[in-house]
C-alpha cells in the first residue's frame, strides 16, 4: 500500500474510514476488518466506476483499499432540506437520480444494495454517486426500491408524509405501485431501530402505506 496522510476520520459502524492525502491528492482509505471484505467491496466499485457512478479503485492491498475522494453534496442533507422546505420538486428530482443509481447497480452488476442508507450518496454534477457497496450482496431490485422508501420514512424532516412525493416518485421510476413492495417495507422497518425517529406508531405507518395507492388523497389530513 502506497503511503499516505491521514487527515480527517469519517464515520462508519463497520470499518475505518479516513480521508487522506496520497501523492498530493486527497483519497479515501478503508481499512476492513478482513482482505475479504476489502477485496468484495473494491471489486464492486471498480465496476460501477466505469459508469462514473463510484469513485475509483486506486489500490488494494489486504484489508485496505484506497478510493478517488468525490467532492459532492451528502445525499441525506438535501434530502433533508427538501422534506423540511416541501420542495416537492426537489424531492422527485432526487427520487429520480437515485432511481437511476438503484438501477443501474443492479445492470452491471446482478447485485443490489441490499441496505439503503442515504448518508452513502454524493450528489454531484446532476447525478447520485455511491461511495459505500460493503453491503451489495444477490438479491432484486424491489429490494432496493424497498429500501430507500424504509429511509425517506426515517430521514425526512417533520411527519412521515413530507417525504411522500419522494416516495411516489420512486415508485413510478421502478414502476411499481406501493403494495408490490409493501412486505419488503413492513421487513425493513421493523430491522431499523425504534430510537431513529422517536415514538414510532409502526400501525399507523402501515396502514397510511397499505392506502398509498389510492388517488386523490389528500396525505396531510390522512395523517
Amino acid at each position: 500500500m502506497r503511503s499516505y496522510q491521514i487527515i480527517s476520520a469519517l464515520s462508519s459502524k463497520v470499518k475505518q474510514v479516513y480521508r487522506v492525502r496520497c501523492a498530493d491528492i486527497d483519497c479515501i482509505l478503508k481499512i476492513y476488518p478482513d482482505a475479504e471484505s476489502a477485496a468484495k467491496e473494491a471489486e464492486i466499485a471498480r465496476k460501477v466506476s466505469m459508469t462514473g457512478y463510484a469513485p475509483k479503485v486506486i489500490e488494494c492491498e489486504d484489508n485496505k483499499a484506497l478510493f478517488e475522494y468525490i467532492e459532492g453534496d451528502n445525499f441525506n442533507e438535501v434530502f433533508r432540506l427538501a422534506t423540511m422546505t416541501d420542495d416537492v420538486a426537489g424531492m422527485e428530482l432526487l427520487a429520480s437520480r437515485l432511481s437511476i443509481f438503484l438501477q443501474m447497480i443492479y445492470s452491471f452488476t446482478d447485485c443490489v444494495m441490499k441496505r439503503v442508507d442515504f448518508n452513502n450518496y454524493i450528489v454531484k454534477e446532476g447525478r447520485v454517486i455511491g461511495v459505500d457497496f460493503s453491503e451489495v450482496d444477490d438479491g432484486m431490485p424491489y429490494e432496493d426500491l424497498a429500501g430507500a422508501i424504509t429511509c425517506a420514512l426515517f430521514n425526512g424532516v417533520g411527519e412521515y408524509y413530507s417525504c411522500f412525493p419522494f416516495i411516489q416518485k420512486l415508485l413510478d421510476c421502478f414502476k411499481l405501485r406501493m403494495m408490490d413492495v409493501i412486505n419488503e417495507i413492513k421487513v425493513k422497518i421493523d430491522s431499523v431501530s425504534k430510537n431513529t425517529k422517536g415514538n414510532l406508531d409502526r400501525e399507523l405507518l402501515l396502514d397510511s402505506l397499505a392506502n398509498f395507492d389510492e388517488k386523490c388523497v389528500d396525505w396531510r389530513k390522512l395523517i
